[in-house]
């Protein structure tokens, strides 16, 4: 398959061998692709410093394996400027996507969600916002979509007084006293659905159900960007 100028975006990079580099991108016409950078660490300079992280590129390829051949990267637009919190935020939603999205599966919605978290990360207004937005969008795209209008249980709508716990894969369920599971107010989870109106309270309680849900279809396996948060800062992904 030969690719010319995709948009994409680098998700994870690592040295191979003496001089090339092993990519995992996100492109907008045929979502996550490993490829092969020949060389860029030694001949190619200008183009090892373009393959960054954040950096809109047009990205050519070619290859019929897994792993395919980088033949050119060009920028798309302005790297977008994450620091702080922001950056070990943007190592998260790009760990997640490496170890959730299945290779060669396009979604134009997923990729124009990415961009979007960028730009609220580089704004840094409120992290915690674009990270839960970005992970419901995102577990839309894997067909894992969060089901928070109604009760599993009984069909009934959910309402702004009643608490709720939830079961990945399966929904939500009526809260009662003494239950282990952690509770969501029906409040918080009209917030999620309308993605506005959060507060310090649904924030808290949102994260709490994201964290639970993410951490099952990742089948348990640890996440070192939230190891790498947890060890600086007590806010957005802890």
């Amino acid at each position: 398959m030969n690719v010319d100028f995709n948009p994409a975006f680098i998700l994870h990079q690592r040295p191979y061998r003496e001089s090339s580099v092993l990519l995992e991108i996100y492109s907008q016409d045929h979502g996550r692709i490993s490829l092969l950078a020949k060389g860029v660490r030694q001949k190619k300079r200008s183009q090892a410093g373009l393959l960054q992280l954040y950096q809109p590129l047009l990205i050519s390829w070619f290859g019929r394996s897994d792993l395919q051949v980088l033949s050119t990267a060009e920028p798309d637009g302005p790297a977008y400027l994450l620091q702080a919190e922001s950056a070990l935020c943007g190592l998260y939603i790009n760990e997640l996507m490496v170890k959730l999205l299945p290779l060669g599966e396009a979604e134009p919605s997923l990729f124009q969600s990415y961009r979007e978290a960028l730009i609220g990360l580089q704004l840094a207004k409120n992290n915690e916002i674009t990270l839960r937005l970005f992970e419901k969008h995102l577990l839309s795209h894997l067909g894992y979509g969060l089901v928070l209008e109604q009760e599993v249980e009984t069909g009934d709508n959910i309402t702004a007084e009643q608490d709720y716990y939830y079961v990945a894969d399966r929904g939500l369920h009526r809260w009662k006293v003494g239950q282990k599971h952690n509770r969501i107010s029906g409040r918080s989870i009209q917030h999620l659905i309308n993605e506005q109106g959060f507060d310090q309270t649904s924030l808290k309680e949102i994260k709490q159900l994201m964290r639970m849900v993410m951490h099952f279809y990742l089948a348990g396996k640890p996440l070192r960007s939230r190891e790498l948060f947890s060890q600086t800062y007590t806010t957005a992904l802890n």
